[in-house]
């Protein structure tokens, strides 16, 4: 990687960063790939990580998800489901396939019962949040995911 511009996902940009320097910042934290479409959300989602002391990686699409985790290599991705430019259901299928075990909370406002079941079962590490629980299980479905 030596000489590459990495970049570093900024809510409604990328911003360069130079080699070296994401991992200077954040030497021991935890990182979380936080994936959302609505900025807004991702935002707060983002705060509230970041309060309980993890470092936050933003994408807005499934896209630059896929993006941030080959150059970042998150401890957890949350990701939303319904998503622009590759669903959750795909980032799921394409982190998987090469790093089974890497814990994923997938959060929706509205998942078929029987995509959430088929992927719950094909994907041991995926864990599901349903948005309307975000604010009373976040914190501890986060935990409970890096344990």
């Amino acid at each position: 990687m030596s000489g590459e511009n990495l970049g570093v996902q900024v809510p409604g940009r990328i911003r360069p960063a130079t080699p070296g320097s994401v991992a200077r910042r954040y030497p021991t934290m935890t990182t979380i790939l936080l994936v959302e479409d609505h900025d807004d959300l991702r935002d707060g989602l983002r705060l509230r990580l970041e309060a309980d002391q993890y470092r936050v990686l933003e994408a807005a699409d499934g896209q630059e998800a896929l993006h941030c985790w080959r150059v970042h290599q998150p401890d957890l991705i949350i990701t939303d489901f319904n998503m622009p430019r590759l669903n959750g259901l795909e980032v799921i299928q394409a982190v998987a396939a090469h790093q089974p075990a890497l814990p994923i909370i997938l959060m929706s406002a509205g998942i078929e019962e029987q995509v959430r079941l088929y992927i719950l079962q094909h994907y041991p590490s995926v864990r599901y949040l349903p948005k309307d629980r975000l604010c009373d299980q976040l914190h501890q479905i986060v935990r409970a995911s890096l344990a």
